[in-house]
């Protein structure tokens, strides 16, 4: 009997470590999101509005058709650098305004953002309930195929930058233009991001968190503390998930001849989400950063030893590997900006050198694929 009962107690401190147990009355908001007081961070970088281009390429937002642009791409590459690359300069230039406490460059920011409020930005792009009537991604493994997802998920996350933004800007606004911001807000919630806030999908892990960090910013927005517990417990049993013990992630590792650059979005999605999960609160699991520790030195093979990485077998169905030689990625996703400075942070493990990362990276700006520069906080 005592037998029975020490390994019933076995197992369930197993089952313990592997999943979250944080609780609402735990959760702590830091006031910019990421952290509690944005600071001068040259990581960001230091643009203006007073510069005409920047301030003409954050407003260029306010009229974007991303339906339009959207369509110019396909299930192999999406056409977003006019959704993405304006709204990560909107992102860095309050950033920059913030951290310098300059008031004239805060109130362009501000007004910016009213702007696109009452523009209703994004809001006419195809929503989660609508792709129920869409063919998948990679119809009949046809690259060339449209990505219905695409267009929903990229404004998605271009939506969850812009709460984070506002988060950053939320002390300045007045009683009116704060009401403004959380009419649009909620309204894009309730299309954007409610939908598929608890998705039990089956595999892959992607920018935001998965999708999780959507939850997390509008939790902080609107002061929903049970929320962001729920959506922190789900997000660590999913990562536990997709996340294999020997490193490799479901789907993302497993994409051809651009497996290695899958398998490091996924990475840095995942190290962002958990950074911040750390910060609001949680205990994070052992089981959790022994996976992620993992799939650092996996990511580190690749670099150094791409056949052997690319030797791993998967045995799920998939059908967006479908990539030729010539479409080939086979590098850290130079997007992820400062996955370095995470990877040591979280698992103590150093990014090899990838001069290929190295080369085509930002030198500066947010890693608009988890809402921060982690380098920022580095350098705090």
């Amino acid at each position: 009997m005592k037998k029975v009962i020490l390994v019933f107690f076995l197992i369930l401190s197993f089952l313990n470590n592997a999943v979250a147990k944080v609780k609402s009355e735990q959760i702590i908001f830091p006031k910019h999101f990421y952290t509690e007081e944005i600071g001068v961070c040259l990581a960001a970088g230091n643009e203006s509005f007073k510069s005409n281009y920047t301030k003409s390429r954050i407003e260029s937002l306010i009229k974007l058709d991303w339906m339009d642009e959207w369509a110019k791409g396909n299930s192999r590459s999406v056409n977003h650098e006019n959704l993405t690359g304006p709204m990560t300069l909107f992102a860095v230039t309050t950033h920059t305004a913030v951290g310098n406490n300059d008031k004239d460059e805060i109130n362009l920011a501000k007004n910016v953002l009213i702007q696109m409020a009452k523009a209703n930005i994004l809001h006419d792009t195809i929503g989660r309930e609508e792709l129920k009537k869409k063919p998948r991604c990679w119809k009949d493994g046809n690259p060339e195929a449209p990505c219905w997802y695409h267009a929903y998920e990229f404004a998605r996350d271009a939506f969850t930058n812009y709460m984070i933004i506002a988060t950053y800007l939320k002390d300045h606004l007045s009683k009116e233009e704060l009401k403004i911001v959380k009419k649009y807000t909620k309204k894009m919630h309730k299309k954007f991001i409610k939908p598929e806030e608890f998705a039990n999908k089956k595999k892959g892990f992607y920018a935001m968190g998965n999708g999780g960090i959507p939850n997390l910013v509008y939790a902080s927005w609107t002061n929903n503390k049970k929320l962001a517990a729920k959506e922190i417990n789900f997000r660590l049993k999913y990562i536990d998930k997709v996340f294999y013990e020997d490193g490799y992630i479901n789907n993302n590792s497993f994409r051809g001849y651009r497996g290695l650059w899958y398998h490091s979005y996924g990475l840095n999605s995942a190290l962002g989400y958990i950074y911040l999960a750390d910060l609001w609160g949680a205990k994070i699991p052992k089981k959790i950063i022994k996976k992620l520790t993992k799939a650092a030195e996996v990511l580190n093979t690749g670099i150094t030893d791409y056949e052997k990485f690319a030797s791993r077998k998967y045995d799920g169905d998939q059908n967006n590997n479908q990539y030729k030689k010539k479409n080939a990625r086979m590098h850290t996703h130079q997007d992820a900006l400062a996955i370095d400075t995470l990877m040591e942070m979280i698992t103590g493990v150093n990014l090899e050198a990838d001069p290929t990362y190295l080369r085509k990276r930002p030198k500066s700006g947010i890693d608009d694929l988890i809402g921060f520069n982690a380098n920022c906080i580095k350098q705090k």
